[in-house]
């Protein structure tokens, strides 16, 4: 009898298929299956020197090794600038005690869609620990994502979300917000385009490569435009867009063939559509929805969770794997007290008086 191949996809089967006390065992034990042997220096020197040794400081690739830690870390130095430094220097696993394992295994409960709580449990780190990794883990995701490249056909549209200052109660409790707070999910207290709500322009193309970002308060603008999309749509693209103005003087300065299309979702003009657009923020606004509420000051990360983890067409684990080459690779560091600091609302343009 001809032997069946083992995939993935049998095999969790097969687990789905065990009662619920045998799922808890099997669980437990790959747990403690844990290979001892994923060690982060060893990672991030393979991600990080894998074109050769670079200087994380001055960016030199005159770099040779310079003996060891007390924790038996390697250590380089460059000799362009004469800084030392260790391969987690400018990564934001610079000062983490946890093991890569256990970055790996958050990882892991981001692309299930875990609760912050729940992947603290899961992971043992606290509260606080689980939302600064989330955040460190999506500055670093959009930091590696700043060059997407949009290209052949664009769709380019924004949309718009309520303004939330979910976690800010002192600034109700002072004052400074001027209203009273909105709960979760709430319509904002201003009808139309107020600047209750923040201007999120979006392009994708037809690769599936997405951009968004917060751009402003209120109605969209040409300079709104250019903020989130400028560097990203490649100059030969072709932008597909409705009737908005703001997008034909971006076109115009950035050599892009504009096809606007007249009545919105149901208008085609053969290939040229933005239908692919609209259900990209259907499925943002869902994404965004099973959060109860996301704070305008950490919306941008979940912009880039959703275009660089959710909507990649790959399991899980795969999903998981791929995010940890992307912020292992870059050159990025975030402190928890610049993640806290950070403004309320995160605008790229001002509205004008």
């Amino acid at each position: 009898m001809e032997s069946q191949k083992c995939t993935a996809e049998s095999i969790m089967e097969l687990i789905n298929s065990l009662p619920i006390a045998e799922k808890a065992k099997l669980h437990s034990l790959f747990k403690d299956m844990r290979p001892a042997t994923l060690d982060m220096e060893e990672y991030l020197t393979e991600q990080r020197f894998s074109g050769g040794r670079v200087c994380p400081i001055c960016g030199g690739t005159h770099v040779r090794r310079n003996g060891r830690r007390k924790n038996g870390s390697q250590k380089f130095v460059c000799t362009d600038c004469n800084k030392n430094f260790s391969i987690r220097k400018n990564t934001i696993f610079n000062g983490t005690r946890k093991s890569l394992a256990v970055w790996m295994e958050y990882l892991n409960c981001m692309a299930e869609g875990l609760t912050i709580d729940q992947s603290a449990e899961r992971c043992g780190i606290t509260h606080y620990t689980s939302f600064m990794w989330r955040h460190k883990i999506l500055d670093a995701l959009g930091e590696s994502s700043k060059d997407t490249e949009l290209t052949g056909i664009v769709e380019a549209d924004e949309t718009f979300v309520p303004v939330s200052y979910k976690g800010g109660s002192k600034a109700f409790m002072n004052g400074a917000v001027g209203r009273e707070p909105r709960g979760r999910g709430g319509e904002s207290h201003t009808r139309g385009l107020s600047d209750e709500i923040v201007c999120v322009p979006c392009a994708i193309d037809r690769k599936g490569n997405a951009v968004s970002r917060i751009a402003k308060l209120g109605k969209c603008s040409t300079q709104a435009v250019q903020g989130v999309l400028g560097g990203h749509v490649h100059q030969g693209a072709t932008l597909c867009t409705d009737e908005d103005s703001s997008y034909r003087r971006f076109a115009k300065d950035n050599g892009n063939t504009l096809v606007q299309i007249k009545g919105g979702k149901a208008s085609v003009k053969g290939i040229y559509h933005i239908q692919h657009l609209n259900a990209y923020h259907s499925e943002l606004k869902g994404f965004i929805a099973q959060f109860k509420g996301v704070s305008s000051k950490y919306l941008n990360n979940y912009l880039i969770w959703n275009n660089e983890v959710e909507r990649q067409k790959a399991s899980l684990a795969e999903k998981a794997e791929s995010a940890l080459r992307q912020i292992a690779s870059v050159l990025f560091e975030v402190t928890c007290s610049a993640l806290t600091k950070r403004p309320a609302i995160p605008i790229l343009v001002k509205n004008q008086s």
